[in-house]
C-alpha cells in the first residue's frame, strides 16, 4: 500500500495546463519502498490543433511492483492477452484480466461488455449496432446519418450523438474561414458539439455563452432551393456559414450552368416562334 501511494504522488505532479501547446516526454523511475521496488514508465503527450484550437492530453503509465522474489503484478498488457470472456483492466499499478460485464453495467470500451453487447452511453447493452445513438466512435464515419461523433464530458470519450434540433446547444462556426478549411482537410474529426440538424443554423446568444440552433430568415428563404436529400446526407454543410455557401453558389461554374440553361430556353422559344409563323402564313398562301 505504501508503494502504491508513493507512485501516486509522483503521477499527481503532472499539470497539463502548464505544459506548452505541443509536448512529449518519456520517463522511467524506480523507487525502493521497504522490500518492494516500484518501476514506472510514464509517457505524457499534449497535442494542440493549430486549425481548430482543440487540445488532446494523453498520459500512458506502465507500473510494476517487484517484491523480494522479483514478481510483477501485470497479468496482461492488451485485451488479447486474456482468455475468452475477459478483458484487460488497466489501472495505475497493475493490469488484470477481468470477467466481461453484463447488461446495464458501466463501461468505457466495447470490449468490456460480454458477447455481442456494445457500450452505449457508458452502459453495456444488447441489441445495439455500431453507429447508433450513444455508441462509441473515433470519427464521423463511425456514426449513422443524422448523428455526429462528439465528446461527452460525463463520459470522457466520444459517442455518436443526434444532431441538435432548434433551441439545443450546437457547434458554433464563429471563425468562418477556419471552419471551412478545417472541414475540407479533416471532415471526419471528433467535435466537442454537433452541428445543427438540416434546416437550422448555429447562432450565438446575447444572454449566454453557449450557441443554440435556430431557424433563420435566410434559411427559410432558401429552403426551396436546397435539395433535402443532399442536406440529409451531408448535415455538416451547416458548419459552413450561409454567406460562404452563397458565394459558392454564385461561383463561375454555377454561373456558366445558368447561362447554358438560359441559352437553351431562348433556343426553344425561338423554335416555337418559327413554328407559329409558318402556321399563320399558310392560310394566306391558300387564299391566293
Amino acid at each position: 500500500m505504501e508503494a502504491e501511494e508513493e507512485g501516486a504522488k509522483k503521477l499527481s505532479e503532472v499539470n497539463f495546463e502548464n505544459l506548452p501547446p505541443n509536448y512529449h516526454n518519456e520517463s522511467n523511475t524506480e523507487t525502493r519502498i521497504g522490500n518492494k521496488t516500484v518501476q514506472t514508465h510514464q509517457e505524457i503527450d499534449k497535442v494542440t490543433d493549430n486549425k481548430t484550437g482543440s487540445t488532446v492530453f494523453s498520459e500512458t503509465v506502465i507500473t510494476s511492483i517487484k517484491d523480494g522474489e522479483n514478481k510483477r503484478n501485470h497479468e496482461c498488457i492488451i485485451d488479447e492477452d486474456c482468455e475468452t470472456g475477459k478483458y484487460c483492466q488497466f489501472s495505475t499499478f497493475e493490469y488484470k484480466c477481468q470477467l466481461c460485464k453484463t447488461q446495464r453495467t458501466h463501461c468505457s470500451r466495447d470490449v468490456e461488455c460480454c458477447g455481442d453487447q456494445l457500450c452505449v452511453w457508458g452502459e453495456c447493452r444488447k441489441s445495439a449496432s455500431k453507429g447508433e445513438n450513444g455508441t462509441i466512435c473515433e470519427n464521423q464515419h463511425d456514426c449513422n446519418p443524422g448523428m455526429c461523433c462528439a465528446f461527452q464530458k460525463e463520459l470522457l470519450f466520444p459517442v455518436c450523438t443526434p444532431l441538435p434540433e432548434e433551441g439545443e446547444p450546437c457547434h458554433d462556426p464563429s471563425n468562418q474561414l477556419l471552419n471551412l478549411i478545417t472541414w475540407e482537410l479533416e471532415p471526419d474529426g471528433v467535435l466537442e458539439r454537433c452541428p445543427c440538424a438540416s434546416g437550422l443554423i448555429c447562432q450565438a446568444q446575447s444572454h449566454s455563452t453557449t450557441p443554440v440552433c435556430e431557424l433563420s430568415a435566410n434559411e427559410t428563404r432558401n429552403n426551396d432551393k436546397e435539395d433535402p436529400l443532399i442536406m440529409d446526407e451531408m448535415p455538416f454543410l451547416s458548419l459552413i456559414p450561409r454567406d460562404i455557401l452563397s458565394d459558392y453558389e454564385e461561383s463561375s461554374v454555377i454561373q456558366e450552368v445558368r447561362k447554358e440553361l438560359e441559352s437553351l430556353e431562348d433556343e426553344a422559344e425561338e423554335s416555337r416562334f418559327a413554328s407559329c409563323s409558318c402556321f399563320v402564313t399558310s392560310p394566306i398562301q391558300l387564299a391566293k
